[in-house]
């Protein structure tokens, strides 16, 4: 059998967010078709004064700064870490993303498997103007030989695989869109009661929309009084607390059994997903709503069209999305129960046609033994 070193920047678990979960299950397909070790977190700490001397610049001089968690000497760190990290007995390597690992210098053919490459994650995420330009143009062009290089890269879409390959000029043939799966599994059965309630998952309340939802929320509630609104993660912002009909479940951590069977309840019950988030990738929580059966009002934008077809599998709005428009979008469901009705089952037939983990590991352990 084959031995892999899966090097990641992360503790192996399934809870913390969408990162921690696609971590765990890539790392549980993959020992399924071989022999792997884990290795993690192994990122190095920025040098303490490069982190002093950036956020002086950036926050208080008002100045373009270095981006110090991919500074020279941290990569360099993560570099040795890796290089004194993977056992002598190895046949390649797995990287779960690509930046921070760039300069490692391979003596092994290498994989990696990341939701979009660093130029995407930036400027979804940071003003440019923040940051030095030089900077920035070195870590993208580092991480570009990086991905050139490597036997094989599986991206979680094919949006992120486009964004990446167009920043970077990819021209390998090495590239592939084998998708993300969930930390939750597929229930035997749509378990839907016919219970009105909204549910959102989001560790930062605002980032994905939680104060849009607020606002829609409100502007339904009079002509929808058995709507309610359940929050899994941060706790809701504003003044939600006056409003009756919404509750905080806390953070659900899907691996531990209590709190597992609580967000698996609240998915199973619950009408809508509702997401209208300001920044995203490839988000987890479409894909584990859809198995349960769960349609999704979302916005049109990010790997969110592959998860979500428009008035198939959910509603996707224009981008950014406001409360009006997450309203309208329920309310329509709301008042036509033969299309959403065809939504549920839709939902759960495509997420469990396109989102199983067990043929995303099947596709990567195709390439990885193809060139081993």
């Amino acid at each position: 059998m084959k031995r892999l070193a899966f090097i990641s920047d992360l503790e192996l678990r399934a809870s913390g967010g969408g990162s921690y979960a696609v971590n765990f299950n890539a790392f549980r397909e993959l020992e399924k078709c071989f022999s792997v070790t884990y290795h993690g977190p192994l990122s190095a700490r920025p040098p303490l004064m490069e982190m002093g001397i950036s956020k002086l610049r950036r926050k208080i001089l008002r100045r373009p700064s270095q981006f110090h968690y991919f500074s020279p000497a941290t990569l360099d760190g993560n570099a040795r870490n890796v290089e004194r990290t993977i056992p002598p007995e190895c046949d390649a390597v797995f990287f779960r993303s690509a930046a921070r690992w760039c300069r490692w210098r391979p003596t092994l053919p290498y994989f990696i498997y990341l939701d979009a490459g660093f130029h995407t994650f930036f400027h979804n995420t940071f003003d440019p103007g923040l940051f030095k330009k030089e900077d920035m143009e070195r870590i993208f062009m580092e991480e570009a030989a990086f991905l050139e290089g490597a036997a094989g890269v599986f991206f979680e879409s094919g949006w992120g695989l486009e964004m990446t390959r167009i920043a970077y000029g990819l021209t390998g043939d090495h590239y592939q869109a084998v998708g993300r799966g969930g930390v939750i599994e597929p229930p035997s059965e749509d378990r839907w009661d016919g219970e009105l309630r909204l549910l959102s998952v989001a560790l930062n309340f605002r980032q994905k929309g939680g104060d849009i939802i607020l606002d829609a929320y409100k502007r339904l509630k009079p002509e929808h009084p058995e709507l309610t609104w359940h929050v899994v993660g941060a706790a809701p912002e504003g003044n939600w607390q006056s409003v009756p009909g919404i509750v905080h479940e806390g953070v659900l951590r899907p691996d531990q059994p209590d709190d597992r069977e609580r967000l698996e309840n609240l998915y199973a019950g619950s009408f809508l997903l509702v997401h209208p988030t300001r920044e995203d990738v490839n988000p987890l929580v479409l894909t584990e709503a859809s198995y349960f059966g769960c349609p999704v009002v979302s916005v049109e934008r990010f790997a969110i069209p592959e998860l979500v077809r428009d008035g198939e599998t959910g509603i996707l709005l224009d981008f950014p999305a406001d409360p009006d428009a997450v309203a309208d979008a329920i309310h329509k469901l709301l008042s036509d129960p033969e299309t959403y009705g065809g939504m549920r089952l839709r939902a759960r037939e495509l997420a469990l046609k396109d989102s199983s983990w067990d043929s995303i590991g099947h596709a990567m352990a195709e390439r990885i033994r193809f060139v081993l």
